[in-house]
């Protein structure tokens, strides 16, 4: 223990023990000695050693309450030392979690009582022994109920008595162990899950989820040695306590619901700012609305971009199904609108795992400089903020809608959606219950901006100044607070966005023009690379113009180099109107589906007969000659039955259309009958389509005959 303590040392000791009345400045102590007449004793006081000179003076002439606070001192620097000296310390502290509630309960209890009795020696400067017996005497006098003493004694009678012995030995523990030796042991030890359980456990952890009884049933049947045989109440007493709720689900269940046991981390976006991190993630709405193409109901896909930090939706796409596609398109309009983001967090769909994102060349990550990171499989609560966006705009959306197909939709109603649409597709060609494409556009854009508006319960709150409430931020008002702070999002520069999500592909210039998808651009820069490969850069969306570039050749392969031109349509293809990259996928697709339905209809023909049957028609009946009393003379007149004029047949059902087209005065009820049911037929549609046959102006006639 320290001896000799300057003024300031001295000064300390009230403001780090909480001593009342006492100084606690150099100046006060300096004051205080003057008063008590330390100087006079000159034993008790001396020069300090080095430099800087000043006094010392002896703990003895200290008031009492610095002595105990000195004690206090004393005895933690003693514990902590002792801790020191123990290696085996940190193996006890974790030890600690396999304590049962009776362990824990009983080395608190005895952690209380020493604390008490080291308290006790501080205030009274009473030594540990003497300190000891007063609390054996006289355990009222210190701070521990009834209750503590009894659990600390851990005796079977609740016996309060408590011996020196057994106090000495407690702090002997303490000192040398820790609190966490004076834990008492266990009653008896665990044992260990025997071999048969494990075995057992074949039969058990089966995604069927047997119960026990059928498992144990099954695995008697096929046990062989009759030594590991189980009793239900002992495989029942296994599950319930020695396996805790994960491992007892273990095989029954599968990752993606065994995930939802584990514990729960929510990740903190407090230190982020805008643009540092898009999330996006695709969904398939759950309502039918009208195909771009061929009108038909069908459900599309909505790919969102959503800035982590302020919650706000930056960009989304619709699309035909989720594809790299809507994904550049979504990603497009973030960086082009909002900025460019860091890091670019989506699942491990086909949209976001493809050469287009990802190649160093020409992939978007790279041009961009952005880090695309991947969630684990069977982890959709990493990205919960997307999640949840997509349940709280896009559902609620597909619920306004009557072609609705959630699950909580009533079945009646959704039967009766059903076939409404499907009948009043094939009898006009449209739905009033279908929003066509472009309102269905205008929908998505709608809740997106009223999502945007709206307060949002991931965001900080603040004191409205028109209601004078506290409320969440919406996601635009947190954009805002960034932006009056001073941060500036990084912008795609102008030349940048017109050329930055162009994949390119290698293509041969001649004549100055360029073949691609199907359509030939031309453009007069193009004649001094005749012949010579180059890079054509397309979009997705657009089918008027390509962009031209030269080849640089590098250590990673062929690159996009300097733009030659954008070579913009118009050539000798018989297309009147260019098509975009979508639609040419879907022609050579329909292309297919013809072919896969005119052999079909060949065979059909061929079981039936020879093309071209001649409708039976009803002959004349011959007229009946009665007896003449005239002679019969020989300028003879023949007779010839009245002549009636043949109906119009046709070889197929598009001859027929095609001519009622043209004749729709001359239609029989039998003709109109077969292009009625045409026209509820898709495969006869499509082959009237792919014919040449206007489906509209047939119906037209159709309805007029009706």
């Amino acid at each position: 223990m320290q001896e000799w303590f300057t003024a300031a040392e001295i000064a300390e000791l009230p403001s780090r023990h909480k001593l009342k009345g006492l100084p606690a400045t150099s100046q006060g102590v300096n004051a205080l000695a003057v008063r008590e007449g330390w100087h006079l004793a000159a034993s008790n006081v001396r020069k300090r050693a080095g430099r800087g000179g000043g006094v010392e003076f002896h703990f003895s002439l200290l008031p009492d309450a610095f002595l105990s606070a000195l004690q206090a001192d004393h005895s933690r620097a003693l514990e902590l030392f002792a801790r020191s000296q123990r290696p085996a310390q940190q193996a006890a502290t974790i030890a600690v979690t396999a304590m049962n509630a009776r362990q824990r309960s009983v080395m608190e209890a005895r952690a209380a009582v020493l604390g008490a009795i080291d308290a006790y020696q501080i205030m009274h400067g009473a030594s540990q022994r003497q300190a000891m017996l007063n609390f054996i005497s006289e355990p009222r006098d210190f701070d521990v109920g009834e209750t503590v003493i009894v659990r600390a004694n851990d005796r079977a009678n609740d016996e309060r008595a408590i011996s020196l012995r057994t106090l000495q030995n407690w702090m002997r523990l303490r000192d040398t162990g820790g609190i966490e030796a004076l834990a008492p042991r266990a009653t008896r030890d665990s044992k260990p899950i025997s071999d048969a359980f494990m075995a057992f456990l074949k039969y058990y952890a089966l995604p069927s989820k047997p119960c026990a009884t059928e498992a144990l049933e099954r695995y008697r049947e096929n046990l062989t040695d009759r030594r590991l045989d189980l009793t239900l109440d002992e495989v029942r007493y296994t599950l319930r306590t020695k396996l805790n709720n994960i491992e007892k689900h273990v095989g029954r269940e599968g990752l993606h619901t065994l995930k939802a046991r584990l514990a729960y981390v929510q990740r903190s976006t407090d230190n982020l700012l805008p643009t540092t991190i898009y999330t996006a993630d695709g969904k398939t709405f759950d309502a039918e609305v009208a195909h771009p193409v061929h009108g038909k109901p069908f459900k599309p896909e909505i790919t969102s971009v959503v800035d982590v930090a302020t919650r706000r939706c930056v960009g989304f796409a619709v699309s035909l199904k989720e594809n790299v596609i809507a994904v550049t398109e979504a990603l497009r309009n973030a960086c082009v609108d909002f900025g460019i983001p860091a890091i670019f967090y989506v699942d491990r769909g086909p949209g976001y795992k493809n050469q287009t994102l990802d190649t160093d060349a020409t992939g978007l990550m790279a041009r961009l400089s952005i880090t695309k990171m991947h969630s684990l499989p069977y982890n959709s609560q990493a990205r919960g903020i997307i999640e949840r966006f997509n349940g709280s705009v896009w559902n609620p959306l597909a619920r306004t809608l009557p072609t609705y197909l959630g699950e909580p939709m009533d079945r009646e109603a959704a039967k009766f959606a059903h076939k409404k649409t499907r009948r009043d597709i094939a009898t006009y060609g449209t739905s009033r219950l279908l929003p066509s494409w472009s309102d269905f556009q205008d929908m998505c854009a709608k809740a997106i901006a009223t999502y945007n508006a709206r307060p949002h319960s991931g965001l900080p709150k603040f004191v409205d100044q028109e209601t004078g409430k506290r409320r969440h931020m919406s996601p635009n008002e947190a954009w805002s607070q960034f932006a009056s702070n001073g941060f500036e999002p990084v912008p795609v520069e102008t030349e940048l966005a017109d050329d930055l999500f162009r994949p390119y592909e290698v293509r041969t210039a001649r004549r100055a023009l360029i073949e691609w998808n199907g359509n030939t651009f031309f453009h007069a820069d193009l004649e001094a690379y005749h012949g010579e490969r180059v890079m054509v850069g397309y979009d997705f969306a657009q089918a008027e113009k390509v962009w031209v570039r030269e080849i640089d050749r590098t250590d990673e392969g062929e690159e996009p180099g300097r733009l030659i031109c954008v070579a913009v349509f118009g050539g000798n293809k018989t297309d009147y109107v260019p098509k975009t990259y979508q639609r040419a996928a879907e022609e050579r697709r329909a292309k297919g589906r013809l072919r896969l339905l005119q052999g079909k209809v060949a065979d059909a023909e061929a079981e039936l007969g020879p093309v071209g049957l001649i409708e039976h028609s009803a002959v004349a009946q011959m007229p009946i000659i009665e007896a003449s009393p005239e002679p019969i003379t020989d300028n003879v007149v023949a007779i010839s039955p009245a002549i009636q004029p043949k109906r119009r047949t046709f070889a197929s059902d598009v001859e027929l259309a095609l001519w009622a087209i043209d004749h729709p005065d001359e239609l029989t009820s039998n003709q109109l009958r077969v292009l009625r049911d045409c026209l509820t037929r898709p495969a006869a549609l499509e082959l009237f389509r792919m014919s040449g046959v206007d489906v509209e102006a047939l119906r037209a006639v159709i309805r007029a005959a009706a």
